[in-house]
């Protein structure tokens, strides 16, 4: 398995490259203000003419400034547009800094529109520079309001936080950004974009209103980490699928995520989502409800927070219909591209789950495509 598994450690260190993304913002790069600007408060709806100095940009030769096109707008009469032409090996990142929160704040809302498919990183910083993020994806050209709970960001790695948790009370900046055009491997997976591209912004605040969780668990005390049944999609799209949410199995499993592949491109197709935000060391394992259209390979990968990669191989039948996957954590091997202090899979410093399948060595359709979906992933209960 870990040989079959080998082709993936260039991609999985897209992983480690998403807390340099996340530091971006900061990078001397960055598109200067006039003056260093005073703190103003975290909320941002863009109907004056210019944007506030706070707003800065890592893109090479952007323009920053406030449209009033009805349709690149999503709420009152301005948005701020980003637009520039991307450079392989550079991110593109927006960031308001400084920034003060209002009361407590609770979670992290905005709209956001892209020109073309797009693998998002979000977050906020603290004063000390530690940075919490998540992921997003938008197929493009549509409005995506996302309201996230601040609980449910995690620890950007590469930026330590002396008591390991957000404190919302040191929270100045905020950001976001196009995780497109990473150098190597990474960029190959995550995706290239050229020309000319924009990034719409509107209505970004830190809320004090509780945001909808992702994960929640269950009466029967099964802790759900996502059952793909909220827009927009929270993770970040592997080998250049069309992500998109689907009918599920029904009864209470009403959605599902559907990752298309075919054999052209990228050799891998799936999907990073966060699981860094969890406890899962009381947990045995996690569970995937999953179906595909043809035969094919699943590689699971979980990372910790130092970039070590422990993987688990599944063989996804269509025969079975929806099924569940479950997978003890004593099933996940260390890469053999990885080194670990202790030789042990470390629940507690868990960042991201990765399924990815193998499309080199998996079937397709007639039209040369084929689709495997997931509905739900869970931890699985200690007994």
């Amino acid at each position: 398995m870990v040989s079959v598994f080998r082709p993936l450690a260039g991609l999985v260190a897209l992983c480690s490259l998403l807390a340099v993304a996340a530091g971006a913002p900061a990078q001397e790069d960055a598109v200067p203000a006039a003056a260093e600007p005073a703190a103003v408060p975290a909320q941002f709806d863009f109907e004056q003419e210019q944007p506030d100095p706070v707003w800065t940009t890592t893109a090479a030769g952007a323009s920053l400034a406030i449209t009033r096109e009805p349709a690149n707008v999503r709420r009152g009469r301005g948005a701020l547009d980003l637009s520039w032409t991307p450079v392989l090996g550079r991110l593109t990142f927006l960031t308001a800094e400084p920034v003060r929160a209002e009361g407590r704040p609770r979670a992290l809302a905005f709209s956001i529109k892209v020109t073309s498919p797009t693998p998002l990183n979000y977050g906020v910083r603290e004063a000390d520079g530690a940075t919490y993020q998540g992921y997003m994806y938008s197929p493009g050209e549509v409005w995506h309001d996302l309201a996230v709970d601040l609980d449910e960001l995690m620890l950007s790695e590469g930026t330590p936080d002396e008591n390991g948790r957000l404190d919302v009370s040191e929270i100045t900046g905020i950001f976001v950004g196009d995780l497109s055009n990473l150098s190597g491997e990474a960029g190959r997976s995550l995706g290239i974009k050229e020309g000319e591209q924009h990034l719409w912004l509107d209505d970004i605040v830190l809320s004090d209103r509780l945001a909808p969780h992702r994960s929640r668990r269950t009466a029967d005390g099964v802790l759900i980490i996502d059952d793909f049944e909220q827009e927009p999609i929270l993770c970040l799209p592997i080998g250049g699928p069309e992500l998109t949410l689907v009918a599920g199995p029904g009864d209470d499993d009403r959605s599902a995520l559907r990752v298309g592949y075919d054999q052209q491109g990228y050799r891998w197709a799936g999907f990073v989502a966060a699981v860094g935000y969890l406890d899962l060391t009381e947990r045995t394992g996690i569970c995937l409800h999953v179906r595909a259209d043809c035969p094919a390979p699943l590689t699971i990968v979980l990372e910790e927070r130092d970039g070590t990669k422990y993987s688990a191989r599944e063989q996804l039948d269509p025969m079975l219909g929806w099924h569940d996957l479950d997978l003890n954590f004593t099933c996940f091997t260390l890469d053999r591209g990885s080194t670990d202090e202790n030789d042990r899979l470390d629940l507690d410093q868990l960042r991201v789950l990765i399924p990815v399948l193998d499309t080199a060595n998996a079937e397709v359709g007639e039209v040369g495509r084929g689709v495997w979906e997931v509905s739900r992933i869970t931890a699985v209960n200690a007994r």
